[in-house]
C-alpha cells in the first residue's frame, strides 16, 4: 500500500470497526480480533487506503478494488453480520 505509518491504537470506536487519524494513525476496534481473518484484513486494508484518500470517492473505491478485488463481498459481510460480533 506504500504507506507510512504514525501509529496503530486498539480502542472502543463504538459503532465503528476503524478510523484515521491526524499523523497517519490508524484507529481499530478492539471487537476487531474476533472478526473472521478476512474480514479484519478488509477493515485494515479499507483504513490503510483512507491513508492516499481520506473520503469514500470513487478514487477510494477504486485503490481499494486494485488492491482487494473481492472487498465488496467482504464489505457486504461485515455489514450483514458485523452485528453478531460480541460488544458491538
Amino acid at each position: 500500500m506504500d504507506v507510512s505509518l504514525g501509529g496503530v491504537r486498539v480502542q472502543d470506536l463504538g459503532y465503528r470497526w476503524g478510523s484515521s487519524g491526524k499523523g497517519e494513525v490508524l484507529y481499530f476496534h478492539w471487537n476487531s480480533i474476533l472478526l473472521p481473518k478476512c474480514i479484519a484484513e478488509y477493515v485494515v486494508l479499507h483504513e490503510m487506503v483512507h491513508l492516499h484518500e481520506p473520503h469514500h470517492t470513487p478514487d477510494f473505491w477504486l485503490r481499494l478494488d486494485r488492491a482487494m478485488p473481492d472487498y465488496a463481498q467482504r464489505k457486504e459481510w461485515l455489514a450483514e453480520h458485523g452485528i453478531e460480533v460480541e460488544g458491538i
